[in-house]
């Protein structure tokens, strides 16, 4: 029962993070990215800490103790890949976003192997291969006949968050803190950077209702609820099994478009099936000889 719940959980947190691509896509119109990265942090900055005191209880002066690496962090994490998700949204659509976005459990254990001076195995190579091909089906466009890769402005934003995520995920191992902890500390940074900034800018709120109640739905779900289930899991799974549930956030944003009429191509179907098989055969890990 206990491993059922934490099944359960892998689950809600990515389909709250594939709501976060959705709902981000249709309001992208209606709020300025930088409005929408700093209103999420601000209003989930509060909820984490209490959900980190009652969950983890950590020693918060030893969490603070290692403020410049949470404030790189925040700023990797929270700002930077939060605002450059948002304004790839408000120029492409939400399936391509998510779909360039499952590149990254590929490239972080790309990454991770080259830090740590170790050999790609053959299967991670196929497997890198295989996100990448998906990749570029998923750009590739087709104009009078003639064949393109887009390279659009919303493309250039998103691969420009995988970039600053994979970043992000390989530093933050670098952390002694809590995981919700660190996730508070890095919001509260986030909000104390961004509210001025954003004031400063006279970056545009929402405009009106609807627009707010997608706010409201970016800073509960994507930025609290998954975060806890997530967390939550990993403790019971181990990081390597709930990775490949990481998958489904593609998943999730078609369905969830499908149902509110966002449409999605043959191509985009094909280019995420060659990259989620990628990133599972790239984040498997080898099978070690049974102990004699």
């Amino acid at each position: 029962m206990h491993e059922a719940k934490n099944y359960l959980f892998l689950i809600l947190a990515n389909a709250f993070w594939a709501g976060n691509f959705v709902v981000g896509g249709l309001i992208a119109d209606s709020v300025s990215p930088l409005y929408l990265t700093m209103i999420r942090w601000a209003l989930a900055t509060l909820p984490l800490f209490v959900i980190a005191a009652v969950i983890e209880k950590p020693q918060w002066r030893a969490v603070f103790a290692e403020w410049p690496k949470l404030l790189l962090l925040g700023v990797l994490g929270l700002i930077g890949y939060a605002l450059l998700t948002y304004l790839a949204l408000a120029n492409t659509t939400s399936v391509s976003a998510s779909l360039l976005n499952s590149l990254s459990p590929a490239l972080i254990a790309v990454v991770a192997v080259i830090v740590a001076r170790e050999r790609l195995r053959p299967a991670a190579v196929l497997g890198l291969g295989l996100s990448l091909l998906g990749a570029v089906i998923v750009l590739l466009r087709f104009d009078g006949g003639a064949v393109a890769l887009d390279f659009g402005i919303g493309t250039v934003f998103m691969l420009g968050a995988v970039a600053v995520w994979v970043a992000y995920t390989v530093l933050g191992k670098l952390l002694d803190s809590p995981p919700i902890s660190a996730t508070a500390v890095q919001a509260l940074f986030a909000s104390v950077i961004l509210i001025p900034v954003t004031l400063l800018l006279q970056a545009p709120g929402p405009a009106d209702g609807a627009t707010w109640l997608g706010v409201a739905f970016i800073a509960v779900f994507p930025s609290v609820l998954s975060y806890l289930m997530w967390n939550l899991a990993v403790r019971g799974v181990g990081a390597a099994r709930a990775g490949i549930y990481l998958n489904l956030i593609p998943f999730f944003t078609a369905v969830i478009g499908l149902f509110i009429g966002v449409p999605i191509t043959w191509m985009q179907v094909l280019g995420g099936i060659l990259v989620v098989t990628g990133v599972v055969i790239t984040s498997r890990r080898p099978r070690t000889p049974a102990a004699a």
